[in-house]
C-alpha cells in the first residue's frame, strides 16, 4: 500500500507541477470554425457532459435553437428541433473540442472564439467571447432579434477589431492578470471586474491606434468597457490551457475539468483520462435579481464556468471578492471558513493567487478525489442562476454532488485492479 501510496503522491505532484507552470495568453480571436479542433458547420457546441437532445435543460434546448436559426442551418425553432432530430444538426460538449462556454455554452461555427495559447507546453484552447451584460443572451439559452443583432455585430466588427489590437499589442498574459485581479476584489469567476479592467487597460492604445473604421474602433471601446465579466471567457480558456497537459498522468487522482449541462455535473481526473463522472446537478442557492423569480423558475447549476475553481479561483477563493458574498448573504468570516475547506480537499496551493484577507496567504488548488471522499468536503463553486426557460435570473453558490466523486474513486480503483491482473 505505502508503494502505491508513493506512485499516487509522484503522479500527483507531476500533474500539478504541469498545472502550476502552464503560462496561458491570449493570443488572437477567429471564428470557431476556422481554429475549433473538429468543428463543422453544422455543429453547435454546449455547455457540460454529453447529452442527448431529449435530454438536455430548457436553456440548452432553446440556445441551441437560437444558434441554429442565427447560423441559418433552421428557418423555424420547429425545423431547427426536427433537424437536431434527424442528425443534421450536430451537438457536442465543448470541451469535446478543447473549448469551454459559459452558461449553456453556446458556441457554433461563426461564433468569434478567444485563442488561448500555454506557452510552457505549446497546446491552445478556446472559448466564446462574452456576448456583454443583460439577462437574455444565448449563453443564458435566451435568444430574439436583440440577441442576434449583437451576435452578428460581435462576428463582424467587435472580432475584426480585437483580433488586430491583439496583433498589435502581442500575447496578453492571462495568469499575471488573475494574480492581480485577485488582490483588487477579484474571484475570477463571478466577479472579473478588475481583471477586464487590466485587460482594457493593455488594450487600450493598440485600440484607438487601429487603422480601422472609427465607428468600429469606436463601438468596441464600448463594449468592453460595458462588459464587467468580459474576460472571464479568456479565464476559462486559460483554466483548460493550463489543465489539457495535466490530463492523462498515470496514478493521478487530480481533477482536471469540472462541468455542469443543467441536468448532470460531470468531472474529469488527470489518471483516468478523458471520461466523465456524473451526478445529478444541484440546485444554486443565491440571489434573484427580481423579486418574483424564484427557485421554482430555476434550472439546476449549469456552465463550464467551473474550470475557473478546478484551477482554485471562483468558490475556492471566495475572501478575495467580498461584494460576491452577498450572493448568498454570507460574510467575510463565511467566505474565509469555506476557502480553509477548499484547503482540506486541494492536494497544494497557488503561489501566483494570494488572498488579501488572508494575509495573502495562497489559494489551494488540486482537488483530490480521495481527499474530497475522505473528508467529505465538496467543492464549492460561485456560479449564475438560469432560468429553466432561458435567461439570468440570479447568482450565487452551488457544492459538487458527491456521486461524480464516488464514482471517479471507485473507478480508479478498478483500474489498479485491473493493472495488478
Amino acid at each position: 500500500m505505502s508503494g502505491l501510496k508513493t506512485l499516487i503522491e509522484d503522479a500527483n505532484a507531476k500533474t500539478l507541477d504541469i498545472i502550476l507552470r502552464g503560462k496561458p495568453q491570449l493570443v488572437d480571436v477567429a471564428p470557431a470554425l476556422e481554429v475549433v479542433p473538429g468543428m463543422l458547420p453544422n455543429l453547435i457546441m454546449h455547455s457540460g457532459p454529453a447529452i442527448a437532445w431529449d435530454d438536455m435543460c430548457g436553456p440548452h434546448k432553446q440556445g441551441i435553437i437560437g444558434a441554429a436559426l442565427w447560423e441559418g442551418l433552421a428557418s423555424t425553432p420547429e425545423e431547427a428541433e426536427r433537424r437536431i432530430r434527424a442528425g443534421e444538426i450536430l451537438t457536442a460538449p465543448c470541451h469535446n473540442h478543447v473549448s469551454v462556454g459559459a452558461g449553456a455554452g453556446i458556441t457554433s461555427a461563426s461564433t468569434p472564439m478567444l485563442i488561448v495559447e500555454n506557452t510552457t507546453f505549446g497546446n491552445r484552447a478556446y472559448s466564446c467571447i462574452s456576448e456583454g451584460g443583460g439577462l437574455r443572451l444565448l449563453k443564458w439559452g435566451a435568444y430574439d432579434d436583440t440577441v442576434f443583432k449583437n451576435l452578428t455585430w460581435q462576428a463582424k466588427v467587435f472580432a475584426p477589431v480585437l483580433s488586430k489590437a491583439l496583433q498589435a499589442s502581442g500575447p496578453i498574459d492571462i495568469r499575471n492578470i488573475i494574480s492581480r485581479a485577485v488582490e483588487m476584489g477579484d474571484e475570477c469567476h463571478n466577479r472579473s471586474i478588475a481583471a477586464t479592467s487590466q485587460f482594457l487597460k493593455e488594450m487600450y492604445g493598440h485600440l484607438v491606434a487601429l487603422d480601422m473604421p472609427a465607428e468600429d474602433v469606436r463601438s468596441s471601446i464600448k463594449f468592453l468597457v460595458d462588459s464587467e465579466h468580459f474576460l472571464l471567457h479568456a479565464i476559462m480558456a486559460a483554466a483548460k490551457a493550463m489543465l489539457v497537459p495535466a490530463e492523462g498522468i498515470e496514478y493521478s487522482t487530480i481533477v482536471t475539468a469540472m462541468a455542469r449541462n443543467g441536468v448532470e455535473f460531470g468531472i474529469r481526473v488527470s489518471g483516468l483520462g478523458d471520461q466523465w463522472f456524473t451526478a445529478p446537478a444541484n440546485p444554486v442557492t443565491g440571489l434573484f435579481f427580481r423579486a418574483e423569480w424564484n427557485d421554482s423558475n430555476a434550472a439546476p447549476d449549469l456552465g463550464d464556468s467551473a474550470i475557473t475553481e478546478t484551477i482554485g479561483l471562483g468558490g475556492f477563493i471566495q475572501p478575495t471578492a467580498p461584494t460576491v458574498t452577498q450572493y448568498v448573504q454570507g460574510s467575510m468570516q463565511q467566505a474565509i471558513a469555506n476557502t480553509l475547506e477548499m484547503q482540506e480537499i486541494c492536494a497544494t496551493t497557488n503561489p501566483d493567487v494570494r488572498i488579501p484577507a488572508m494575509d495573502f496567504a495562497p489559494g489551494p488548488i488540486g482537488i483530490d478525489i480521495r481527499k474530497v471522499i475522505q473528508t467529505g468536503i465538496l467543492p464549492l463553486l460561485d456560479t449564475a442562476i438560469t432560468h429553466k426557460d432561458g435567461g439570468l435570473i440570479g447568482a450565487g453558490e452551488v457544492r459538487a454532488p458527491i456521486g461524480c466523486f464516488e464514482k471517479a474513486l471507485k473507478a480508479f480503483g478498478q483500474k489498479l485492479e485491473g493493472q495488478k491482473a
